[in-house]
């Protein structure tokens, strides 16, 4: 495999940890720190709850991804074959669609936690509306 081919691979193995580490950062600093969330807007509450997502994660790549580099060696690069366009293009698809996985789980956790946040809305005692009959109606 051509060096530059193999450091495709690698950024993609990374990236994929990356993302994958960020979005457990993400729920995991959601879920554990809820009451902390509420004094906050929903807008200071997200930046601050991606901010240290971003952080964790990026933290916790740096040990993660050199044990998995090496568990996963001889099945990751063993194909010679593959070129550096063809590695280039696996790398853009893997990382888009790791992309795309995450930011979907983090709009799905912001649902629900949104959700969970707010107060539910209290309707009237009675589910119909309160309509006054046609004599009283027509008086005015």
């Amino acid at each position: 495999m051509d060096q530059v081919a193999a450091f495709y691979r690698i950024g993609l193995i990374e990236s994929i940890i990356l993302l994958l580490l960020f979005l457990m950062a993400f729920v995991a600093v959601t879920l554990l720190a809820r009451e902390r969330w509420l004094r906050l807007g929903p807008t200071e509450s997200l930046l601050a709850r991606l901010a240290a997502a971003v952080l964790l994660a990026s933290i916790a790549v740096g040990g993660i991804s050199g044990v998995i580099l090496n568990l996963v060696q001889g099945a990751a690069f063993s194909d010679l074959t593959l070129s550096v366009a063809t590695s280039r293009n696996q790398a853009v698809l893997g990382i888009g669609l790791a992309l795309a996985v995450a930011i979907v789980g983090i709009i799905r956790l912001e649902m629900y936690h949104r959700r969970f946040v707010s107060a539910p809305v209290q309707e009237e005692e009675e589910a119909d509306w309160k309509v006054e009959p046609p004599e009283i109606a027509g008086r005015r």
